[in-house]
């Protein structure tokens, strides 16, 4: 039998279940010699459990979870610095 566990990337609890959260750029290649233009995305991703997203403003807490969100809310770019912060140490 086969047991998988789940790790939330940002709080490292081991969870049910994981969202996949993101922060990216596109950016547009323009074409050589008539070719097209293309966008081309670069995305770094993270999968977090409910309590930590709650925390970071991007789920509505539930009657069942007892997590809250952080006040004031947290930034796109605090949100953008958390993902990379954890791509870094994912890294090293």
């Amino acid at each position: 039998m086969r047991e998988t566990i789940l790790t939330c990337d940002r709080c490292r609890k081991k969870v049910d279940n994981l969202s996949e959260v993101g922060a990216g750029i596109r950016s547009l290649h323009y074409g050589s010699y008539g070719g097209g233009d293309t966008y081309v995305v670069h995305q770094f991703g993270a999968e977090w459990c409910l309590e930590c997203c709650i925390e970071m403003g991007i789920a509505k807490p539930r009657k069942e979870s007892s997590a809250q969100p952080i006040q004031p809310f947290p930034t796109l770019e605090d949100m953008i610095r958390e993902i990379i912060r954890e791509e870094v140490e994912n890294k090293s």
